[in-house]
């Protein structure tokens, strides 16, 4: 096209920029109108319609836009403006775009400077934001076929942790997001969109959630686009799963699903915990996204048949479903219907007789449910007068995950439970208390500091037994140690209480900037020490010696902070001090006075 009537910064992108991109990054020709459309493409911004300056295009999908400015004029401007075009793309026109798509990639230019960006979504909780990220190094045209999937002898990549959330979930978001927040509805159709791409991969057009986009054509291929973009059958490991996981938490900030919410440095601390063996079995009746069970699997190497995960929502079961596909590499029809977690009840029967039961009871009254009519279901499992006064005791979601963890575990199996503090002290509990001490003995309570669950994750229950974020919690963990007998009372004169408890509570430290494994998986690791040190003698290992290896760590790390701003300062780990560090992490991690006395006296 004649640069003659053009404006100046059209004409001078045409006798400058364009030839250099062609001889020097492979970009098509300023000539070869198929594949550059010069201010051709109208695009409706505000009030008007505008036209960018230049559209790339391939086999009619616009793949670059580029939109100049005159020497003196703002980059930033530059950027803004051709951000608005790529969000107003004329993408239902299929002149304009063939199958619907944007593009993906900018370049802007004022005078003779040039930069390259890419075009991002980015999800955090109910937020949901696009911008146009800069790219370090100019991009050949090459890598914006291999981007798009069309290039000759394309081969779909592999995802890294890093991809898998950065450039896969975070666009398949952006594609299901339908509205101005993230909902409920949008993690369940990007969830399903995977767990149905992994149940068949030649067939998930045909099914929800891609067919719930009938009317975003756009979309849909979108969908398409991105999924023979990746690899995701080869993409399944563990490491891509706790990506998944991640993305999942970080998207439910700010909603009320804390089944999600469970850290991964606390799901390992408990793994660690109960010590778990090859042969078990393992049962977690509210499992969320599946993190409890992918842990004792890893921890302990089980098989999937070993394990049940069971939760009553669709979303949680689509989510935990999802998540283990990727972590265990299961994809195809039968291998998607044979990983055991079901979407039912968590308070019905299941058996007796479980190694262990693990978990994370969420503390709402969705168990059991006048709606969804399985109270009698529940009862026939549950009992309601545990005491036996012939009042039915206060009603409490924990008193029925309890209640379903003791009954479910066999006898000389473990139950570990992530509780409530209140449950050690508060009067109403006093009933589940010594359910728990005629049926097992307590191994061990741990305290968990404030804000280990994530913010915003309430559970609204006008009933007694709801949950909030800002909640203390604790780790409850014992051995069971009689059968439960229907009707038989809470008794206990027969019942020996005389025995040491393992208590530790974990305080919040100074700072708990980050996220939280960063400030806590430290403080849990120094209490699995001393874990491991009462598990061999019933005594508590020297102090010193644990926090001599902290002190290390923390020395080390100053010391490669200082190495980075090249400070010639030699620090050298001195016995001497070690008691003033000492004092700092006493001070935050202790026995808690608090939980003294909950089952009974304890021995010196």
């Amino acid at each position: 096209m004649s640069p003659k009537g053009q404006r100046p910064e059209i004409s001078f992108l045409v006798q400058y920029w364009l030839p250099i991109l062609a001889s020097a990054y492979n970009y098509p020709k300023p000539e070869d109108h198929e594949h550059v459309k010069i201010d051709e493409v109208p695009i409706k911004v505000g009030s008007g319609t505008k036209k960018p300056d230049v559209v790339y295009y391939w086999d009619k999908v616009p793949l670059v836009l580029i939109e100049a400015k005159k020497e003196g004029q703002s980059e930033e401007n530059a950027k803004e403006q051709a951000l608005s075009y790529v969000r107003n793309f004329p993408t239902n026109n299929p002149n304009y775009s063939k199958d619907g798509r944007r593009p993906r990639f900018v370049i802007t230019t004022v005078a003779k400077n040039i930069n390259f960006y890419i075009y991002r979504f980015e999800v955090a909780g109910q937020d949901f934001k696009d911008w146009l990220e800069k790219l370090d190094i100019a991009l050949p045209f090459s890598d914006v076929l291999s981007h798009y999937g069309l290039s000759s002898g394309y081969r779909p990549a592999v995802l890294t942790p890093q991809d898998f959330s950065k450039e896969f979930l975070n666009e398949l978001m952006a594609i299901y997001k339908l509205k101005k927040l993230i909902t409920k509805d949008v993690i369940f159709n990007v969830a399903s969109q995977i767990l149905s791409y992994l149940e068949n991969p030649k067939n998930y057009t045909s099914r929800h959630p891609y067919v719930s986009l009938d009317s975003y054509k756009d979309r849909q291929s979108h969908v398409r686009q991105l999924l023979g973009q990746y690899d995701l059958l080869g993409s399944l490991n563990s490491d891509n799963a706790r990506e998944f996981r991640r993305f999942v938490l970080r998207s439910f900030q700010g909603t009320n699903l804390n089944q999600y919410m469970t850290e991964q440095c606390v799901i390992a601390f408990m793994v660690n915990l109960v010590n778990i063996k090859l042969t078990w079995k393992v049962l977690d009746f509210e499992c969320g996204s599946g993190g409890f069970l992918s842990a004792v699997i890893d921890k302990g190497n089980i098989g999937l048949n070993n394990i049940t995960g069971i939760d009553i929502d669709s979303l949680p079961y689509v989510i935990a479903k999802t998540y283990l596909a990727i972590y265990f590499g299961c994809f195809g029809k039968d291998n998607i219907d044979s990983i055991p977690v079901y979407c039912r009840n968590g308070l019905f029967y299941y058996g007796n007789d479980w190694d262990l039961v693990i978990g994370n009871p969420s503390g709402s009254n969705k168990y059991p449910n006048e709606e969804r009519k399985d109270i009698d279901k529940v009862l026939a499992n549950l009992e309601t007068d545990l005491d036996l006064n012939g009042r039915s005791d206060s009603f409490s979601e924990y008193n029925f995950s309890i209640q379903q963890a003791i009954r479910s575990a066999k006898v000389g199996g473990r139950i570990c439970l992530i509780l409530p503090e209140g449950f050690f002290s508060n009067s109403q509990d006093e009933i589940l208390r010594k359910y728990v001490a005629k049926h097992c003995k307590v191994l061990a309570i741990i305290s968990l500091p404030r804000g280990v669950f994530k913010v915003g994750t309430d559970v609204q229950q006008a009933q007694r037994g709801s949950r909030t974020a800002s909640m203390k919690m604790s780790i409850l963990y014992v051995g069971k140690i009689r059968a439960v007998k229907d009707k038989e009372g809470l008794n206990l004169s027969d019942i020996n209480l005389d025995y040491p408890v393992f208590l530790a509570s974990i305080n919040l430290p100074e700072s708990t900037k980050g996220p939280v494994c960063e400030w806590l998986d430290d403080y849990l690791g120094i209490v699995s020490k001393q874990w491991e040190s009462w598990q061999k003698n019933q005594v508590l290992t020297d102090p010193g010696e644990i926090k001599y290896k902290s002190l290390k760590k923390v020395i080390e790390k100053k010391k490669r902070k200082r190495e980075r701003q090249k400070l010639l300062i030699d620090i050298e780990m001195k016995e001497k001090e070690l008691p003033k560090y000492e004092q700092k992490i006493i001070a935050k991690t202790k026995i808690s006075t608090a939980l003294k006395g909950i089952f009974g006296k304890k021995k010196k």
